[in-house]
Parts: structure tokens; C-alpha cells; sequence
């Protein structure tokens, strides 16, 4: 049996290379049906059509790398968290490359099958 942490690495691992090929549909099945995602500087996203709205606004800055470090992990019965960072470059068409990097606080809800899937998300950019 795999730990709750190389679980998480599994999907952080999933999310990262989601997020750069822009593939919505493999990003969106790592989340809850009524997950809520709360991004920088923007209200909630409550729900898997909100949440995927704001992966398609993603494209405008076309991200082109990511990497995600989960530094601590924990896990409460049915429930576990996830919190570190992570750096994003994009690549927009037209501008110039930029590389955001940030934090973050997740929590994961294990599913019927065993699984554990983004129910919480929180995140924000270094300064």
C-alpha cells in the first residue's frame, strides 16, 4: 500500500504536466465534483465548471513549465493536506517569458476506490 505522500507526489506530478500541455480534461479529474478552488486576487471557483473556467483562462499566459514541491503532508482519516510551492513559467505569444513562484495549501479527500482527489485548493505568488 503507497503512503498518502507518494499519492499526492502522483498527482502533484499529474497536475504539473496537465497544466503545461493545457490538457483540461486530465487536470479536471483531479478534483472533487464540488471541489472550490481559491485563487490570488480572484473569488472562489466553487464547482468543477468553475473550476475549469479558470484553467482556460490559464491559456491566455500559456503556461510552459511547472513544478510543484509538497514540503509537508498530512493525513486525517478520510481527509489530507498538502502544503509547499511551486513555479510556473509561461510563454505567452506575444511578451516575454515570466516565472512565477508561490505557495500553496491543498486539501485531498480519499474517494470510495481508495483514491484521493483536490477537494480544497489555496494558492498564491511570492512577492
Amino acid at each position: 500500500m503507497t503512503s498518502l505522500k507518494d499519492e499526492i507526489e502522483k498527482i502533484w506530478k499529474e497536475y504539473a504536466s496537465s497544466v503545461k500541455k493545457g490538457d483540461l480534461d486530465r487536470w479536471i479529474k483531479l478534483w472533487i465534483d464540488d471541489g472550490i478552488q481559491m485563487p490570488p486576487n480572484a473569488p472562489l471557483n466553487i464547482g468543477k465548471e468553475k473550476i475549469s473556467a479558470f484553467f482556460k483562462s490559464m491559456k491566455e499566459i500559456s503556461p510552459s513549465d511547472m513544478v510543484i514541491n509538497s514540503e509537508e503532508v498530512r493525513e486525517a482519516g478520510d481527509w489530507g493536506f498538502s502544503r509547499g510551492n511551486y513555479w510556473l513559467e509561461t510563454a505567452p505569444k506575444e511578451g516575454e517569458i515570466t516565472k512565477l513562484e508561490g505557495k500553496f495549501l491543498t486539501i485531498f479527500e480519499k474517494q470510495d476506490d481508495g483514491s484521493w482527489k483536490i477537494a480544497r485548493d489555496i494558492f498564491n505568488f511570492n512577492a
